[in-house]
């Protein structure tokens, strides 16, 4: 026989039962976080035209995205490289005469065309929130605490958030008559908290000494609430000083909560530039070296396509928060099936019945359908982490009669067919927590 090819693409992903269990447990149990904030879900298209799309997404994005051509009118078609500038056309052409705030979750993927990083692929699974319409302090708050109890969701150990706010730095850059090139130098020396460069360009630019000891002084505005003590000297205009007070409301407001101890202050955290109009943050997980998390204010965004509206919002990485459960060793329980019907009758009405009526109740049930000895049908079973073996035909119990195996305790009973199937919960009380009509 053929050998069928079976190598994927440079950064894409496949995702075995198992694997995709546990992906879905991590969706699952964020959804449930977005949820109880009462956040209701969205569902965009995994492509649109690309000069549509990329009125909200940035150059180096656009150069990232898949493209395609619509065969039909000829147009670039591109797949959603950013879920967030897809919501904000939305807002901006269908949901701009709801009420205030919009409070949307999403569970999707995007793609991305780069070069594939820790627990980073090409196709790339998010699961975020976007709060649409409120620009008070109290909605970076409420997304700030959304992610901190989503990883507490997700049982991570020795998690930070590091909260930066750019309007800061793009304050110093008012005071500078520098162009675009000599600031691309500065945020990336920045972004890699590289002190020789940055001293080298501050330098070679010669900018008056308040503002070269504001730019030296970034790197080093890092901590908790003192930061903001520290970096009021270097506040050398009113953005610079409104984007303090904003982290310094964050930050009361956090400690409300009881969450403050785990956030970050960044004040030369820079990346996201070109993204967020404010604050933004990130969330770290201790010997993992990416973040798994981040978000935060783009109120420009929605203006792109007509409509003025604040927003913020976040999203975590699938893959990424995957690989940091692995890492610190995170249960996640995948159960089988919980019953599994062995048939060794010939008419079948038993085993066909007792699937059904379980099955109305709520359970997942399988059968055995390939003929096989006992043993070889209950080690499949084992692993498949199936609870309950129910067998029909035993030569151990009588017509009429099934033989229960509990693989979880080990014990065994015999049981009438007519009485499981008249009063299943009676047998089996797990059957009651189900949702059955």
């Amino acid at each position: 026989m053929k050998r069928v090819p079976a190598q994927l693409p440079k950064g894409a992903r496949v995702y075995l039962p198992d694997e995709a269990g546990r992906k879905r447990q991590v969706e699952s149990r964020l959804f449930d976080v977005f949820t109880r904030w009462g956040y209701r879900e969205i569902v965009t298209s995994g492509f649109e035209y690309f000069d549509v799309l990329a009125l909200g997404t940035d150059v180096v994005l656009q150069e990232n995205m898949f493209k395609l051509v619509d065969r039909e009118t000829g147009r670039m078609l591109a797949l959603r490289a950013d879920i967030t500038p897809q919501i904000a056309r939305i807002v901006a052409s269908r949901l701009r005469d709801e009420p205030k705030p919009l409070r949307l979750a999403y569970v999707t993927n995007v793609f991305r065309w780069e070069e594939p990083r820790i627990s980073h692929y090409r196709e790339l699974y998010q699961a975020g929130v976007e709060l649409i319409g409120l620009e008070k302090p109290e909605a970076e708050v409420e997304i700030v605490a959304m992610t901190i109890e989503g990883l507490h969701a997700l049982a991570l150990q020795r998690f930070q958030i590091d909260v930066g706010h750019l309007d800061f730095f793009r304050g110093i850059l008012e005071e500078l008559d520098v162009d675009a090139e000599r600031t691309a130098v500065i945020r990336e020396a920045l972004s890699r908290k590289d002190l020789s460069t940055l001293e080298r360009v501050v330098g070679d630019i010669k900018p008056p000494p308040r503002v070269a000891e504001a730019l030296l002084a970034l790197p080093t505005l890092f901590g908790h609430a003192e930061v903001l003590d520290r970096a009021a000297a270097y506040a050398l205009n009113a953005r610079a000083e409104r984007a303090l007070a904003n982290l310094a409301e964050l930050h009361r407001l956090l400690r409300i909560y009881g969450l403050a101890e785990t956030v970050m202050l960044d004040l030369g955290e820079v990346r996201g530039f070109d993204y967020y109009s404010g604050m933004h943050f990130e969330a770290y997980v201790a010997d993992f070296g990416a973040s798994i998390a981040g978000g935060g204010r783009y109120d420009a965004m929605i203006g792109r396509f007509g409509y003025d509206c604040p927003a913020v919002g976040f999203a975590f990485d699938i893959g990424r928060s995957l690989s940091v459960m692995e890492t610190q060793s995170v249960a996640v329980d995948l159960p089988g099936p919980a019953f599994f019907i062995i048939d060794f009758t010939t008419d079948k009405t038993g085993a066909l019945s007792l699937a059904r009526r379980l099955r109305d109740l709520g359970a997942s049930v399988a059968r055995d359908i390939i003929r096989r000895g006992l043993d070889e049908s209950v080690a499949y079973a084992r692993a498949h982490r199936v609870r309950r073996v129910l067998v029909v035909g035993s030569p151990r119990t009588p017509a009429g009669q099934l033989l229960e195996l509990d693989l979880a305790t080990g014990g065994e009973r015999a049981l009438a067919i007519a009485a499981v199937l008249e009063n299943p919960m009676e047998h089996f009380p797990e059957l009651r927590g189900t949702n059955h009509a």
